[in-house]
């Protein structure tokens, strides 16, 4: 056998060796992730979300962009020599739960998450590490579950955030609050509620952040988010000054 033709052998042979890997890896990473719930550490910038092979965001968000945090839930999961990709849809956890599990409502179009492997993953340990960095992966994922919207130059990140009625903090006063749309799918189903969301106004009397407490689901709730960021307050002060304060808010989709 001539070297040229070693040469082709060897090269089959190690094709195929990393074909075999790459399908072991993507095995154990469906069995542990594929059909869960995985809460991202970092926004969402868009539809797609792109992360480096140390696990960080590579979407640089622009000033005064709104950016989604929240949870998907994995359809599909893929992995080549050098990307490991995941899609699914957002969704919200509510109280309920169907045989133990708790039940998610789905939020807007699929999501994707991808990441450029600067080398193919090695093991299943070294992918879960990766995944790890990426994503919120122990019995507290619920806790970081919940869909919030915030801007990018959120000013009260740094600084307290006050309450209403506590330590003689006053309510801020809605100046311009449009009802949010309705969903057509909801007003098909002839679907009406309750959406309940935990907001900050900020002392400019803008909203700032926006975090889905109880969903109601067909559209509504994103709808309700949505609806929200143009909101206008005249701020909540404390001690006579503009605060940032937290409050929870109820938003009612009625069918007339």
């Amino acid at each position: 056998m001539d070297r040229k033709a070693i040469f082709l052998l060897l090269a089959l042979f190690l094709s195929y060796a990393a074909t075999v890997h790459a399908d072991s890896v993507k095995d154990a990473l469906d069995q542990k992730y594929k059909k869960q719930l995985l809460a991202l550490r970092s926004p969402l910038t868009g539809r797609k979300q792109k992360f480096d092979s140390s696990g960080q965001p590579v979407n640089a968000p622009s000033k005064g962009q709104w950016l989604t945090y929240g949870a998907i839930y994995v359809d599909k999961l893929d992995v080549s020599k050098d990307t490991l990709s995941l899609e699914g849809h957002r969704v919200a956890p509510t109280n309920q739960k169907k045989n133990g599990r708790p039940i998610f409502i789905p939020l807007g179009k699929s999501v994707k998450v991808e990441v450029h492997l600067d080398q193919p993953l090695q093991s299943a340990d070294e992918a879960h590490a990766l995944m790890g960095r990426i994503f919120f992966l122990g019995p507290d994922v619920l806790e970081h579950a919940k869909p919030e919207v915030r801007v990018v130059d959120d000013s009260n990140s740094a600084g307290p955030v006050y309450h209403v009625d506590k330590d003689s903090t006053k309510a801020p006063v809605a100046t311009f609050t449009p009802e949010p749309a309705f969903s057509e799918e909801a007003r098909r189903a002839k679907y009406q509620g309750v959406v309940i969301l935990s907001i900050i106004v900020d002392q400019a009397g803008k909203i700032s952040r926006i975090r889905l407490e109880r969903p109601l689901g067909m559209g509504l709730d994103e709808n309700a988010m949505e609806g929200l960021k143009v909101w206008r307050f005249k701020p909540a002060t404390h001690n006579g000054q503009p605060v940032p304060v937290e409050m929870n808010i109820e938003v009612a989709f009625n069918l007339y």
